[in-house]
C-alpha cells in the first residue's frame, strides 16, 4: 500500500507537495538547499569534492546538485523514472528501501534526510542502514517529521463527527488537552526521563530506537486531501534519535549535551560517526 501511494503521488500531473508542479521547483525546497549546504560546510563535506554523499528520501532531486558526489536513495520507481527521464540515465538516483539499502558498507562520508523516516514502517531498520553505510568519521544530518501526531494519519479533525466511532470521537475530544505544551512537554519528559535511565542501566550497549507505529489511511487521503504527516507510518521523537547514535559512539554535532537532548525539538539531528 505504501508502495503504491507514492508511485500514485509521483506520477506526471498529480496534485500532491511532493512534485514541483508547473512552476518547477517547490519554494520549501529552497530552505532545504540552504540548510543542507550549511551542513555541508559546517561539516566540510562541501571542500571535498571527491566525497560520496547520501540522501534518502531523494523523491524529485532537487537537491541533486548540491554536491558533486550526490546520490539519491528513492523508494518511489515513478520518482526515479521521472528523474532519470529529466536529468538522464547516468543521473545517481536509486530506488531504494532504506530499510535494506543495497550499498555497501561504509561508503558514504555523508547521509542527509529531509521529512522521509516517518514514512519507514521500521525506523530503527532505517537508522541502522544509516549507521551501516556512513564510514567512520562521516556526518550524518537527519530530520524527520518528528513527534507526528495519531490522530492525523486517522483524519479526526477532518472527518465528520457521525462517521466516527465512540472511542475516535473521545480521541477528538482529547485533542486539544494532548496539543498544549504542557501535556506534551510532561510526556515527552517522563519518557525521555525513563529512556535515559534505560541506556544508563544498558551499560556499553546500543539501544534500538523507541518509535511508535502509526496506521495512516490512503483512502481518507484521497477523500479529504493531503496536510502534513498524515502519511506518516512512524511516530519517531528526536530525543531517541539522538540516543540511538550516542549510545554507538557517535558525536552528537546538534545536541551536545545532556539538557540539548533532554529539550530536542522539532530541529534537525547532526550527528559524526565514531573513527
Amino acid at each position: 500500500m505504501t508502495k503504491d501511494f507514492y508511485n500514485e503521488v509521483y506520477q506526471v500531473g498529480h496534485e500532491s507537495e511532493y512534485d514541483g508542479g508547473p512552476d518547477g521547483i517547490p519554494e520549501r525546497i529552497n530552505i532545504l538547499w540552504q540548510q543542507t549546504d550549511s551542513w555541508l560546510i559546517d561539516t566540510s563535506l562541501k571542500i571535498k569534492s571527491d566525497a560520496k554523499i547520501l540522501e534518502i528520501g531523494s523523491g524529485m532531486s532537487f537537491l541533486s546538485k548540491i554536491h558533486p558526489g550526490w546520490h539519491g536513495a528513492e523508494y518511489s520507481s515513478s520518482a526515479v523514472e521521472r528523474v532519470k527521464n529529466r536529468d538522464g540515465a547516468h543521473t545517481l538516483i536509486f530506488e531504494e528501501d532504506v530499510e535494506c539499502l543495497s550499498f555497501a558498507n561504509e561508503y558514504f562520508d555523508g547521509v542527509f534526510s529531509w521529512a522521509t523516516l516517518e514514512h519507514v514502517p521500521d525506523p530503527n531498520k532505517g537508522f541502522c542502514e544509516i549507521d551501516r553505510v556512513l564510514q567512520k568519521g562521516g556526518y550524518a544530518l537527519l530530520a524527520p517529521a518528528w513527534h507526528c501526531r495519531p490522530w492525523t494519519v486517522k483524519k479526526l479533525e477532518a472527518r465528520p463527527w457521525l462517521e466516527l466511532s465512540f472511542l475516535e470521537k473521545l480521541e477528538r475530544l482529547s485533542i486539544p488537552i494532548r496539543e498544549h505544551i504542557v501535556f506534551r512537554a510532561s510526556l515527552a519528559l517522563f519518557q525521555r526521563c525513563w529512556s535515559e535511565f534505560s541506556m544508563w542501566r544498558a551499560g556499553n550497549k546500543e539501544v534500538s530506537l523507541r518509535y511508535r507505529k502509526l496506521y495512516p489511511s490512503w483512502e481518507l487521503i484521497k477523500q479529504f486531501g493531503h496536510v502534513s504527516d498524515d502519511d506518516a507510518v512512524a511516530d519517531i521523537d528526536s530525543h531517541a534519535a539522538i540516543l540511538f547514535f550516542q549510545s554507538r559512539g557517535y558525536k552528537i554535532i546538534s545536541h551536545p549535551s545532556f539538557l540539548h537532548r533532554m529539550f530536542a525539538r522539532h530541529e534537525p539531528v547532526s550527528v559524526q560517526k565514531p573513527l
